[in-house]
């Protein structure tokens, strides 16, 4: 199991790598920066010769999750996973659990931390399995929805999801 999940998808492309990547550089704010601002494209990011590296533009949440591409003739390879500043929150996030078993062990001894330990995992296992694998399924479906639109993508073969 990875602390955070990913997924990777083969693509089909409606049209040939060069139309491809043409009309997704019309509808991507180009810059080096993964970062969310205001603009008028749907993707802000890098798309280069042969692939790509976007976020969504949406402002929030638009920027959880990275959409990588390699595209080769009429094919390619699509990989989704959370950007790396949200990996740094969500560690934070996931780090409460085991300062507040600290806190308790330290404060009122080992055998009172030990009975709120159940309480502990529990939190840490919520915050894991549903605060953060639900955003990144809501947000990577909504994400990948607007690319297929945008780049036209006939058909998608999810290869394994992490």
């Amino acid at each position: 199991m990875k602390l955070f999940p990913s997924k990777y998808f083969t693509v089909e492309l409606r049209e040939d790598r060069v139309a491809t990547l043409n009309e997704l550089k019309r509808n991507t704010k180009l810059t080096d920066n993964l970062i969310s601002s205001y603009t008028d494209k749907k993707f802000i990011g890098k798309v280069n010769e042969s692939g790509f590296k976007i976020i969504s533009s949406e402002i929030g949440r638009g920027a959880v999750c990275v959409f990588t591409g390699e595209l080769q003739d009429s094919v390619g390879e699509l990989e989704i996973r959370i950007h790396n500043a949200f990996k740094v929150m969500f560690s934070i996030l996931l780090s409460y659990p085991l300062i507040g078993f600290g806190l308790i062990t330290y404060n009122q001894g080992f055998e009172e931390g030990i009975i709120f330990l159940p309480v502990h995992i529990t939190v840490l296992l919520f915050i894991r399995f549903v605060f953060i694998e639900l955003s990144f399924r809501f947000i990577s479906k909504t994400g990948l929805n607007k690319l297929t639109k945008t780049i036209e993508i006939k058909t998608r073969h999810n290869n394994n999801y992490n």
